[in-house]
């Protein structure tokens, strides 16, 4: 529509100028510019139309190419089930004439049975006797040779149906070299249509680029006049910011003389908890002593047993003797059994084919279980590596005071050094280190709280290079909206459990639940979930963006749920799932090196200064540690004084005293009774 607008506004200008004339000229020009314009346009449009068609007609050339090899394969199997179905009919002709002739022998049999009555003469009943059995050997012998036919017929199936596998796999070997080639085909046409459509818009963006640079070269002359009123109005403000700015320094002094104080004291409750976590490692350090010990315990004991199953062992070879002596005696019953084993043999050995069959499915089952687990423990290191990190950085910013960059070994974060997993490609070597959903969330909830909570406004999503992202404000307020009204996908027990949490902890805990419910795993799928949470439409311009009313949530969780998971996820799963029998063995010899860089995130030099740092710690610690002795031991003293002082004085006012010709008054020295009365 708005290209319409635009031409039949053009239009329009070219009329009135051809009305007008005074400005015959100029709008002879402006009708040549807008021809050319729209040559431009039509010559970029020509060159997509025409690649649009030939990468059209390339797809269209490969499906066909790639559709006959199954038409061809449906063709030959229409002519087999043909042929068998005549077979089948023959067979059945065959089968129907045997029973026919099989009938009348038999009828012919039974007749002779009733006529050997009459017979007298044990000859004559002895010729009848050697007919009867040469027709019933001659019956036999038919229906043993129809058998035997069957089952010739029955191997030569087999034999076709092995052959038809290997047509089969031919085939798909086929279908797949097509496909590839097709693919090359149509990346390569799409790479060279994208360069002739990148050179036509290329020649359309250096006209215009000429067009607006004198445009540029007037507007900057008009600039140069301005900027030397908006000098002299500067000068004006520089004087009155400069008396602001003082102000601002006495008050940031202030504040960072307060932040100063809450650091120090967030510095003693972590040496608090570095205290309890050393004292249950020395638990643990215990409770795994008296582990091994029991396990020593136990393993004794299956050495006492391992003994006993010795000599179990030396009496049941004695049995063992003996049954080999009966195995001579059984050997002519088990010659009977021959041919039943025989058929044994036979079912087992088609259960063998089997079991290779589904040792393949096994196969593939467990080599799809080795990449979920491969990267279950790589998403938990890399999160633990994270961790590290974050420690490492606030260790050097906060109680050494450096500067902390990102060490060199961060990098195998990014995914370099990584293995490549069973069936993965090269470019899907790094999807492990995308950000989990639990960390992208923390981030945000710490981004927006740095920001402030407020209005929406200047919340509208910035585009990158390929996915949306959106502001830290309003994704908390997306987040809280799908807390409060999607409660029912949280456990009760664990909303019971959270009551005494923090609002963000709380929400935090709460989001990990509902985002396993719903299928989020990435920081990807946080921002897809977003835009089902916006008021869409509208002025696309405006810098103040609408939550959609609570009682929509439910609609847009559904709607977010229908349409899918987030790609990379989609991929890893389809990866692990789609595993070719014939690949090569993965290259398991980096692995080790792999899971080693990732335990050793920390570089040397950065340990080396942890080390430091906890043994000025640990002196500190012992410091305390032994003022805590010293104050302990002053105050038992003290009370020891106490005690001492009461029996002195029980002693000294004993009315015993009294009756003695020394009390013990006259023996103590005057400066200890004197010191003994002032500190009663």
């Amino acid at each position: 529509k708005r290209r319409e607008d635009r031409i039949v506004a053009r239009r329009d200008r070219i009329v009135k100028r051809n009305k007008n004339a005074k400005n015959e000229g100029s709008s002879a020009n402006q009708v040549k510019d807008d021809s050319a314009e729209d040559k431009k346009t039509a010559k970029s449009r020509k060159q997509i139309s025409i690649s649009n068609q030939r990468i059209e007609k390339l797809r269209d050339d490969g499906c066909e190419l790639v559709t006959n090899v199954g038409v061809t394969a449906k063709a030959r199997e229409d002519g087999r089930k043909i042929d068998e179905e005549k077979s089948n009919k023959d067979r059945r002709e065959k089968l129907e004439a045997e029973v026919k002739a099989s009938m009348e022998r038999f009828e012919e049999i039974t007749k002779r049975w009733d006529s050997a009555h009459a017979l007298k003469v044990p000859q004559e009943l002895d010729d009848m006797m050697t007919n009867q059995r040469e027709l019933i050997d001659s019956m036999i012998a038919e229906k043993e040779r129809i058998i035997q036919t069957f089952q010739l017929e029955l191997k030569s199936k087999d034999d076709q149906y092995v052959k038809d596998l290997k047509k089969q796999a031919e085939d798909i070997d086929l279908i797949i070299e097509r496909m590839n080639a097709q693919i090359k085909n149509l990346q390569k046409a799409y790479r060279e249509e994208l360069t002739k459509i990148d050179q036509s818009f290329e020649s359309e963006r250096i006209e215009l680029l000429e067009k607006h640079r004198n445009d540029w070269e007037n507007l900057m002359n008009q600039r140069s006049g301005k900027e030397v009123d908006f000098l002299k109005e500067a000068e004006d403000r520089v004087e009155d910011f400069s008396s602001q700015l003082q102000h601002l320094r006495v008050q940031d002094a202030e504040e960072y003389n307060m932040v100063k104080i809450k650091l120090e004291t967030d510095v003693q409750v972590l040496e608090q908890q570095l205290q309890a976590m050393r004292a249950t490692y020395q638990l643990n350090s215990e409770k795994l002593d008296y582990n091994f010990q029991v396990l020593k315990r136990r393993d004794e004991e299956n050495t006492i047993t391992k003994s006993q199953q010795k000599r179990k062992i030396t009496r049941l070879q004695d049995t063992l003797n003996n049954l080999k002596s009966k195995f001579g005696k059984q050997e002519a019953t088990f010659r009977e059994e021959n041919q039943q084993l025989a058929d044994v043999y036979k079912r087992i050995t088609d259960q063998f084919k089997e079991l290779q069959k589904k040792s393949k499915h096994f196969q593939a089952t467990d080599t799809k279980k080795f990449i979920d687990v491969w990267i279950m423990n790589e998403e938990e290191a890399v999160e633990y590596a994270e961790k590290v990190l974050n420690e490492d950085k606030i260790i050097f910013s906060q109680q050494l005071g450096l500067n902390w960059a990102v060490p060199e070994t961060a990098k195998i974060l990014d995914g370099e050094g990584r293995p490549l997993l069973a069936g993965e490609p090269a470019k899907q070597a790094s999807s492990s280190s995308l950000k989990s959903a639990k960390t992208a969330v923390d981030d945000i909830i710490r981004a927006a709280s740095e920001a402030g909570s407020g209005n929406l406004e200047h919340s509208r999503s910035t585009f990158g290079a390929d996915k949306q992202v959106y502001n830290p404000v309003l994704i908390k307020s997306v987040l809280e909206l799908l807390c409060s009204e999607a409660d029912f996908l949280v456990e009760k027990k664990l909303i019971h459990l959270l009551a005494p949490l923090e609002h963000d902890e709380r929400l935090l805990m709460k989001l990990d639940s509902i985002f396993k419910a719903i299928g989020v795993e990435t920081e990807e799928d946080i921002h897809r979930l977003t835009e089902y949470f916006i008021v869409k439409g509208g002025d696309d311009t405006s810098e103040i963006t609408t939550l959609i009313h609570p009682n929509q949530v439910l609609k847009s969780i559904r709607l977010f749920v229908s349409e899918g998971a987030s790609p990379n996820k989609t991929l890893t799963v389809k990866q692990s799932a789609e595993f070719d029998e014939t690949a090569v063995e993965r290259d398991s010899g980096n692995d080790d090196m792999y899971w080693q860089r990732l335990a050793q995130i920390l570089p040397k030099q950065h340990e080396r200064k942890w080390d430091a740092l906890l043994g000025g710690l640990q002196k500190y610690h012992s410091t305390l540690t032994q003022r805590a002795k010293l104050i302990e031991e002053t105050d038992k003293l003290q009370n020891q004084n106490s005690e001492l002082r009461m029996l002195l004085q029980q002693y000294i006012g004993s009315r015993v005293n009294q009756d003695l010709q020394i009390p013990p008054t006259h023996t103590i020295p005057s400066e200890m009774l004197r010191d003994y009365a002032i500190d009663s």
